[in-house]
């Protein structure tokens, strides 16, 4: 079988998928998102043929220099965020009728996009982001699968993003 990024990637995914999920607090979305990079970098490599001797260790070394990036530039935004946020200057923090109402819109449009999700992915939604709890606790509590829990998830945040699109 000749030496092709795309052999190496499905040679290495799974591995390589699960050493990412350890090594990234997002878990298994950024997981992904590295992991595809990975295969980008090694379209974009010319001569595959000289990583023949160990091509588990250059893919495994790729993605580990992808991680080492994206953790530095996660924790650059996060600087720069609370350092802005710092530097903010609030000049009326009191409730004023124009902010009540924008307060009363904001709440309104929210509700009518969560109520307009299907019933589980709502309730996994709400566990996530208003109990805060993780993906297998609520696996746990509803006796689903972590990667079912995985797909509300995903399915609540692409149909709210939709539904708050205009609003936003």
């Amino acid at each position: 079988m000749p030496l092709t990024a795309e052999n190496l990637y499905n040679t290495y995914r799974a591995s390589l998928l699960k050493y990412l999920i350890g090594m990234l607090p997002g878990g298994r979305q950024d997981a992904l998102e590295i992991l595809h990079e990975t295969y980008i970098r090694l379209l974009q490599h010319e001569d595959l043929e000289r990583i023949q001797q160990n091509p588990r260790a250059y893919i495994f070394t790729i993605a580990t220099n992808l991680v080492t990036d994206w953790l530095r530039r996660r924790h650059s935004r996060r600087q720069d965020f609370h350092d802005s946020f710092d530097e903010l200057e609030f000049p009326c923090d009191e409730m004023t009728p124009t902010r009540a109402l924008n307060w009363e819109q904001s709440l309104s449009q929210l509700k009518q996009a969560l109520m307009g999700l299907p019933g589980l992915t709502r309730q996994i939604f709400l566990l996530s982001r208003f109990d805060e709890l993780t993906y297998p606790e609520i696996a746990r509590e509803l006796n689903i699968s972590t990667r079912t829990v995985e797909r509300h998830m995903s399915s609540a945040f692409h149909a709210l993003q939709q539904s708050l699109e205009d609003f936003l």
